[in-house]
């Protein structure tokens, strides 16, 4: 009667750890190189990253490499479970892609030159408008902009 017991119990572990939901992992800024460019991943509020539904991820030096990347990959839309952005007043906090909101600006310097910030909220968003004059963006409309 224990080894049943000990038995339902790991084959309930065993069930309940390969359901879980795969997750981004932290980027090791300074150190990984951008899956769509190879440059370096150094500017903290910038990092991006794609997780497909395995549990693999691919990190990006900014969101439209990622963008540039998950379109113009041979990888099936299908298979890629999540998007994340860097929050940008949140340096290496990764939020995810299709609920931030977005800021393009002449005066915000990503790494690939698209000028787009991803922040949390609108709140934060419009928050850094004040610093940052420019257009709050979603994710779908990030998506339409010149060079993705």
């Amino acid at each position: 009667m224990k080894n049943l017991w000990l038995i339902s119990i790991i084959a309930i572990s065993i069930i309940v750890t390969s359901c879980s939901e795969p997750e981004p992992k932290a980027i090791v800024y300074g150190s990984e190189q951008c899956t769509s460019c190879r440059m370096g991943t150094t500017d903290q509020k910038f990092g991006a990253e794609i997780v497909m539904k395995t549990g693999k991820t691919f990190v990006f030096d900014s969101p439209e490499c990622m963008i540039e990347w998950a379109e113009g990959t041979t990888v099936k839309k299908i298979d890629i479970h999540s998007f994340w952005v860097t929050d940008f007043i949140n340096p290496g906090t990764l939020i995810d892609a299709r609920t931030a909101c977005y800021l393009e600006s002449d005066m915000i310097h990503s790494p690939m030159g698209l000028n787009v910030a991803a922040f949390r909220d609108n709140n934060s968003c419009e928050r850094a408008r004040v610093n940052f004059v420019g257009k709050v963006r979603t994710f779908d409309e990030v998506l339409t902009l010149p060079n993705n």
